[in-house]
């Protein structure tokens, strides 16, 4: 007879099943859990994974029921028991950011005006690291911002007081800001990793936002700006048209993806146990589209750079003789505005505003570039025209012609 393919067992000498009981789970955030004891025993703490790899998103804690003033506190809580950085991270930028800056010399200078902004020590922790290579983004960010804004004010006010002549568009100065916020902008690229080691992970939206929609839409405004200074250089005209479509791109692809980062964070919160709360998911889908679909209409004003070219600016300031400052301005204030949201965004990352507040900032620096250029026609007056289809219609298309 054959042998049987299986052999019998007595099952009275296999070992006893382990018995199955519930069991408590730990959520994998011990920060946030900590933070969820100290407002209290009414939390329940969700994973945050899909939430994380979408976009600007913190492990939640949902409170049930909970009114302003204990949601408040839950937020507070979060942010002082936040630990940023990872110390066995796989991504090394995220290891860069628990590592504090304590080297000696002009180093600690500077970090030492962060101190003084904060006795505690806990802006200095989370923003001074080692993330940022001799920070060169934190400096060259606190020249253009901390000195164009004041500037950008200044200027103004200057028109004001005579307007008998255009504002000044170029300079020493003013070609220091456009290299400082160059340097900005570009210097946040090595930093954008959160995911990945890769450099442009395309797989990494939250890196994406800060590249494309950070580095990506402030060079952009840089670009209109120096177009419009009067110190564009004319070798670069012939190539004003490849240069917009690659603006165009830029822009396509920024507001594409923190539209997919704001579907996925919906769909995250359906397939939670106790979900975020409507009014905060309507928060962040107002940031995020904030931050995205009025990023298209700068391909509207930048139309005027490669379909009109020089000899369309020409016939406009021909026209509007002051035309230059509200066109210089608008690049500018843009570059400004763009700069101090992601500032902001930068500044949420490392648990050090919240939601609210960052909205807040994304929407000043939304209105930076509007106030600007409404500013500069009420200012000159019939010298300048801030309808675009006014200007529109004197093409010259000295590209095309």
């Amino acid at each position: 007879a054959a042998a049987p393919l299986l052999r019998e067992v007595n099952v009275a000498d296999l070992p006893l099943r382990p018995p199955m009981a519930p069991a408590t789970l730990v959520e994998h955030e011990p920060e946030a859990a900590a933070a969820a004891a100290a407002v209290g025993p009414a939390v329940i703490e969700e994973g945050d994974d899909d939430e994380e790899e979408a976009g600007f998103e913190e492990a939640s804690v949902v409170v049930l029921d909970e009114t302003e003033d204990e949601r408040r506190a839950r937020v507070k809580a979060e942010m002082d028991a936040a630990v940023i950085g990872d110390a066995n991270s796989k991504v090394v930028m995220e290891r860069l950011k628990g590592q504090e800056d304590d080297d000696g010399g002009l180093a600690a200078l500077l970090g030492s005006f962060l101190v003084f902004l904060d006795p505690t020590g806990t802006v200095r922790r989370r923003l001074w690291t080692r993330a940022d290579f001799m920070h060169i983004h934190a400096v060259s960010g606190a020249y253009f911002l901390f000195l164009g804004i004041p500037w950008l004010v200044y200027s103004h006010v200057t028109n004001a007081l005579d307007t008998s002549v255009p504002m000044a568009t170029s300079g020493p100065f003013l070609t220091s800001l456009l290299v400082a916020g160059l340097v900005n902008a570009l210097s946040a690229v090595p930093m954008s990793k959160f995911n990945s080691n890769k450099m442009l992970d395309m797989r990494d939206l939250k890196a994406n936002g800060f590249t494309f929609g950070g580095t990506g839409l402030t060079t952009m405004c840089l670009y209109i700006a120096w177009w419009f200074s009067g110190d564009y250089p004319d070798f670069l005209r012939p190539f004003d048209i490849p240069i917009f479509l690659f603006w165009a791109l830029v822009c396509a692809g920024t507001t594409a993806n923190w539209e997919v980062m704001l579907q996925q964070n919906f769909q995250a919160n359906e397939r939670r146990r106790v979900k975020v709360p409507e009014k905060e998911m309507r928060q962040k889908a107002i940031l995020y589209r904030l931050a995205s679909w009025p990023n298209l209409t700068q391909l509207s004003f930048m139309y005027s750079i490669p379909f009109g070219g020089a000899a369309w600016l020409q016939q406009c300031t021909a026209q509007w003789p002051m035309q230059s400052t509200p066109m210089y301005h608008y690049g500018i204030a843009s570059a400004m505005g763009y700069a101090l949201s992601m500032f902001s965004e930068t500044l949420r990352d490392r648990k050090l505003v919240t939601l609210e507040q960052d909205l807040l900032v994304l929407i000043v620096g939304f209105t930076f570039p509007m106030v600007s250029v409404l500013l500069d026609g009420l200012t000159y007056g019939s010298a300048v025209t801030i309808s675009p289809p006014e200007y529109w219609a004197l093409f010259g298309f000295g590209h095309l012609g």
